[in-house]
């Protein structure tokens, strides 16, 4: 009967009961803290595990409110249309231009719109107006003159015109170039998505240090390519902030999203970085493989501590006062090892 308690007292499951659990618990206080919302336990462990990191461009790896550097308007042309045709939309580049063209009045616009990724259109006293990139103008029957497509580039068109040209250019966030270095040496693919040209695209990329990109993607395009990388036994994890990056955080097996993101990027996300900070991402995988590391280590006690100490019971070398001591002793080990997280 005393073997029998005493095996009873140490095989009690406690310690493999907690070592998950408690870990988990820990990671997740310590990420909120530091402005990082997870919202399921389970990605800590599917971050720790990650292969490839995906980045979108505007507005996660660069502040996402670019500014007017060269422009181009026809003396003629009523900036009051474009003012609010561009009024109309919540597109960074958008958003720029409308800070460039200072308060204007406001005229009715009739059968607007938006093509996602690319441009704006609508009618104006039945004369149609385009704004949108030089594919989306090209398109529609409109030849742009060369600018620096260095920078993000909106076109704008009336009647049967070209009539304005606007480059502008986005700043990197801070903290990018540490955090992207931060993910390379770990050891993950790190890719930067954009719907930008190319030679916007290979700027940014080169002033982060990303050697993979893609550029002139559309929404659809960006979702296409997370599949392909899943298909391909790929662990994608994939950093948006706005509509364009929707589609792409739903494929992925890890969506994160900036604070200042969109409402719906912000909702379809698993983690939310509140904190609008883009070093935060560093931090999710330091706590991610930290809680996973320690997650881990504590399974690793348990076993062995049932291992050894359940043979020693059934021979009949503890009694039930040292067998309820062990089993505390190896649950205050566990929580112990859990707290180190922090």
């Amino acid at each position: 009967l005393i073997v029998s308690i005493s095996v009873l007292v140490i095989a009690c499951p406690c310690a493999l009961g907690l070592a998950t659990p408690v870990a988990t618990l820990v990671g997740i206080s310590r990420a909120a803290k530091k402005g990082i919302l997870f919202k399921e336990a389970t990605f800590l462990e599917t971050v720790a595990k990650c292969t490839t990191v995906v980045l979108d461009k505007t507005g996660t790896l660069t502040n996402g409110t670019p500014k007017v550097v060269d422009s181009h308007m026809e003396d003629d042309f009523d900036k009051s249309i474009l003012y609010s045709l561009v009024s109309l939309s919540t597109h960074p580049i958008s958003k720029g231009v409308k800070e460039f063209l200072g308060k204007c009045e406001l005229v009715e616009l009739e059968e607007i719109l938006v093509v996602e990724a690319k441009g704006i259109k609508a009618k104006f006293n039945d004369k149609k107006i385009f704004a949108g990139n030089s594919a989306f103008m090209n398109e529609n029957g409109f030849t742009c003159k060369e600018v620096d497509d260095r920078n993000s580039v909106l076109h704008v068109a009336y009647i049967d015109k070209v009539v304005a040209s606007f480059s502008l250019q986005d700043k990197l966030r801070d903290g990018a170039k540490e955090t992207i270095k931060y993910l390379k040496d770990k050891g993950l693919r790190v890719v930067m998505l954009t719907g930008d040209n190319a030679k916007v695209a290979k700027r940014i990329a080169d002033e982060v240090g990303i050697v993979e990109y893609k550029s002139s993607l559309l929404p659809q395009d960006k979702a296409q390519y997370i599949m392909d990388l899943r298909s391909n036994d790929d662990r994608v994890v994939m950093v948006g902030d706005g509509i364009n990056d929707t589609l792409a955080l739903t494929h992925s097996e890890v969506a994160i999203t900036l604070g200042s993101g969109t409402d719906v990027a912000v909702n379809v996300s698993d983690i939310v970085l509140i904190n609008d900070n883009f070093k935060s991402l560093q931090t999710v995988f330091e706590i991610s493989k930290s809680t996973f590391s320690k997650v881990k280590q504590n399974l690793t006690i348990s076993i062995l501590y049932n291992v050894i100490t359940i043979p020693l019971a059934m021979a009949g070398f503890v009694i039930p006062l040292v067998a309820a001591l062990s089993m505390s002793l190896s649950s205050l080990v566990v929580v112990g090892n859990s707290m180190r997280i922090k």
